[in-house]
């Protein structure tokens, strides 16, 4: 084999390893992970309000687990909603809003004096969404009072409605 013909097979040899790497590394985040139909994975943050939470402790109560950030504008808009929602369902669902990028400090000068009726949790956030698939923000997850998934939102939420009919999966009719 000339020195140009082993050039060109190498280089076809390595394309086909790389492309064959690539397909098995993106069949192999299927089937992990956060998936409708399948036990949440467990996490512990800190919180905004300076207390921890662990997602298994909420066992027993419906979670709406959202992923966000302050550079993310529909993230920015649909924080509303889940307020109101939040304030609404007075305990009967428990709002986690997961921030994946920036630090305490500009989360609480985004919020300010402001009191929230949900959960804004801290540090780690980017783990988490590591082990929730999560690629895109907002992503919320609904999750029911055993601990599984049972739907997942890509996307802001564009209603207080569209919030609510999702929760239904998880927790029952609108109040």
């Amino acid at each position: 084999m000339t020195n140009k013909r082993f050039r060109k097979w190498l280089v076809k040899a390595g394309l086909i390893v790389a492309m064959f790497s690539i397909v098995a590394g993106a069949t192999s985040c299927t089937g992990t992970g956060a998936e409708v139909g399948k036990q949440a994975p467990d996490f512990t943050l800190g919180t905004m309000a300076g207390t921890e939470i662990t997602l298994f402790e909420l066992r027993g109560t419906p979670v709406v687990l959202n992923f966000w950030a302050i550079y993310c504008a529909p993230c920015r808009s649909e924080l509303g909603y889940f307020e109101h929602v939040a304030a609404q369902s007075a305990g009967e669902v428990t709002i986690i809003a997961v921030n994946i990028a920036e630090p305490r400090s500009q989360i609480e000068q985004f919020f300010g004096d402001y009191k929230l009726h949900f959960t804004v949790a801290l540090g780690g956030g980017s783990q988490v969404s590591y082990k929730y698939n999560v690629y895109r923000i907002p992503t919320t997850f609904f999750i029911d009072s055993d601990g599984i998934i049972r739907n997942i939102k890509p996307g802001a939420f564009t209603s207080e409605m569209e919030l609510w009919a999702a929760i239904e999966t998880i927790r029952g009719p609108t109040p």
